[in-house]
């Protein structure tokens, strides 16, 4: 868990369906904004990624 304001984490893991990578950036903004970098096929589960990250980040 990320406990500073300003903090960067970059994390990846192999699946049977290639190589997930995941990078958390805080900086000091009083909102969670979200960003996604997600091949086509998966952008329709923005909205469910957003609303998980929401549920389990805390400022």
């Amino acid at each position: 868990m990320i406990h500073s304001m300003t903090s960067f984490a970059r994390e990846s893991a192999t699946t049977d369906q290639g190589i997930l990578t995941v990078e958390l950036r805080s900086v000091n903004h009083r909102y969670l904004d979200c960003s996604f970098k997600l091949p086509d096929a998966l952008r329709s589960l923005e909205p469910q990624l957003r609303e998980q990250a929401g549920k389990a980040l805390a400022r």
